[in-house]
């Protein structure tokens, strides 16, 4: 739904009821392929203009795409856009201290306004990567430590490569590189060997015209990174939605290089045991 200046898309891969009871608009990842049956008014990346058969090994992104392509036109050029998911929504600035299923969505950010009006982003609070435990580096760094022992024993090489090389694919954040932009690459790749914290999930908030630059300089970039990768060998959740895991070390990277923005409240929601966590 729109709501003053600000528009939320909420992305989802499966049907949840307490998200048609939000004032958001609700859309369906990879529904090509979906044969569930979902409320007649949420959206779905599969019409028009898409790439929902990628959704595999893109995760979000599809859905991100099928925003882009079909729906900014209808929104104002003053105007935000911003992305959640079925567990990650954004809060008010005045949230209650406790929430829970009955009184989400009168929590729910619903406009823009104030003070915030002169940032161009929002961003959730940052994932620090350091303070592995030692036998966890051990196990999954090991080509890592083989090039730099540091990475044991002090934080600040406990950085956002390091974090993809364990979790993902090993210099897969360094091959994906050789294809961007060359005005990003050379300050991409000293964000990921610098930089010990991210902002996650591929949730933010934007202006319009911020949002539509970021996912023409993120596509630009993806489309490329398809060639490098044999789709075959992925293997895993950390590898299988490859591309969706670039992107995300992207959009952090690139709204901190483009925008004016601020970190902003948010709540993971947990659906198996209905637990509520608030991001800060």
């Amino acid at each position: 739904m729109n709501s003053n200046n600000l528009k939320i898309y909420c992305i989802t891969h499966k049907y949840f009821d307490f998200l048609s009871n939000l004032n958001l608009n609700i859309i369906v990842g990879g529904s090509h392929n979906k044969t569930e049956k979902f409320p007649h008014n949420w959206l779905h990346d599969s019409v028009n203009e898409n790439i929902s058969n990628k959704n595999e090994t893109f995760g979000s992104l599809t859905s991100l795409y099928w925003i882009w392509k079909n729906e900014l036109k209808k929104i104002k050029d003053d105007d935000w856009v911003g992305i959640c998911h079925y567990r990650r929504f954004w809060l008010k600035e005045n949230h209650s201290q406790t929430i829970d299923i009955s009184n989400l969505n009168e929590n729910l950010i619903e406009s823009i306004s104030g003070n915030n009006l002169g940032f161009e982003g929002f961003v959730l609070s940052p994932q620090n990567l350091t303070g592995y435990k030692f036998m966890k580096i051990l196990k999954k760094g090991k080509k890592n430590i083989i090039k730099n022992p540091l990475i044991l024993f002090n934080k600040k090489y406990q950085t956002i490569n390091l974090h993809f090389d364990m979790f993902h694919i090993y210099n897969g954040l360094k091959i994906a590189s050789n294809v961007m932009n060359k005005q990003y690459k050379d300050d991409f790749l000293n964000y990921i060997n610098t930089e010990t914290k991210y902002y996650p999930f591929s949730i933010f908030i934007l202006k319009k015209k911020k949002f539509e630059r970021l996912c023409f300089d993120t596509f630009d970039w993806i489309f490329n990174c398809e060639d490098l990768f044999d789709k075959e060998k992925l293997r895993g959740y950390g590898q299988i939605r490859l591309f969706d895991f670039l992107a995300e070390r992207f959009f952090s990277f690139w709204i901190e290089k483009n925008t004016k923005f601020k970190v902003s409240p948010g709540i993971f929601i947990d659906q198996n045991n209905q637990k509520f966590k608030n991001f800060i």
